[in-house]
């Protein structure tokens, strides 16, 4: 097999940089209502995977070769116990995390009504003064 030129390797280092910026953007812009859900969907996929052998998706699992394949597996396997723990404490995290932005959302909309009042308690308060 032939080594890949220098020019595609730049190029996928540059690919690989310009998709992890913009996912960080992306989660930065985001409002309150879609981090909570975001976060529901997290805790969703959590436990689901806390009640499977072999979570959905898993990538480390993936290989070319069977041997290699076959021992990810059982490695996998004997270590499942131990990151199922983790993935409860995972979804318990981002459950909790997800009822702090539903306070937050209430907290959001009722800032909403203090500013408006205070506009309008401003607004009569210089036409009392105009008069």
């Amino acid at each position: 097999m032939a080594p890949k030129p220098l020019e595609d390797d730049a190029r996928d280092a540059l690919a690989r940089e310009l998709y992890w910026a913009q996912e960080h953007a992306a989660k930065g812009n985001m409002s309150t209502a879609e981090v909570r859900d975001r976060l529901r969907e997290l805790a969703t996929q959590v436990r689901a995977d806390e009640r499977v052998l072999i979570p959905l998706g898993e990538a480390n699992l993936i290989s070319a070769g069977r041997g290699r394949r076959f021992f990810k597996y059982r490695l996998f396997r004997l270590a499942r116990p131990i990151t199922r723990r983790y993935d409860r404490l995972t979804a318990d995290q981002a459950e909790l995390t997800k009822a702090l932005a539903d306070r937050l959302l209430a907290v959001e909309a009722d800032l909403e009504e203090l500013r408006l009042l205070l506009v309008q308690m401003g607004s009569a308060d210089r036409r009392g003064s105009a008069e």
